[in-house]
């Protein structure tokens, strides 16, 4: 009973999350987040399973970054970004988040309450892979081996995983049975 109310919780904030997130830090592959978003609706399937925080741990370069952490500690630990940051449209509320740009994969913050927070990192490159060794590229069978029961949003498959009190979500962009990338996400509201 429980799993099954994390299940249908999980899914009701995956679908409205990632509606929300076309605008979300992500400008590489923005019309394809607007197609999985226009998809959400109709396509919806599986229960989803539930990931630690652990799971939710970013690792580049030594450095381990987590969710909703500090944005200054996390930019101090990842060492230094590609470019300028680049201001866009949150997809938590009608202001701009900051993106930053790295080797193989974009930071975004939000300011919350006068704190810049970590909100999202999305990975495509194949050098960058999860806690449990799934990588962009992999077939869609390594991340239900390594995950398990998946929920499934769109056309452009978007399989997630939630942690059991929804905050933190592990998203794998699916294009032709691989991941084409994938996604730490902190829900703000």
């Amino acid at each position: 009973m429980k799993r099954t109310l994390i299940s249908v919780l999980a899914a009701l904030v995956a679908i409205a999350s990632v509606g929300a997130m076309a605008g979300c830090g992500n400008s590489s592959s923005g019309s394809k987040k607007s197609e999985s978003s226009a998809a959400s609706t109709a396509d919806t399937s599986a229960a989803g399973s539930v990931v630690t925080d652990d799971d939710m741990k970013f690792t580049y370069n030594g450095a381990v970054v987590e969710l909703n952490s500090d944005s200054q500690t996390a930019l101090a630990a990842l060492g230094e970004y590609q470019g300028e940051p680049e201001p866009v449209k949150s997809c938590v509320d009608d202001g701009m988040d900051m993106m930053y740009t790295y080797d193989g994969f974009n930071l975004c913050t939000h300011t919350k309450d006068g704190v810049d927070r970590v909100l999202n990192i999305v990975v495509k490159s194949d050098a960058l892979p999860t806690s449990k060794g799934v990588k962009v590229g992999d077939d869609i069978s390594a991340v239900t081996a390594a995950y398990g029961d998946y929920n499934r949003v769109g056309k452009t498959a978007t399989y997630y995983y939630s942690t059991a009190d929804g905050k933190k979500e592990l998203r794998f962009t699916i294009v032709n049975d691989k991941v084409e990338e994938i996604e730490y996400f902190y829900n703000v509201v």
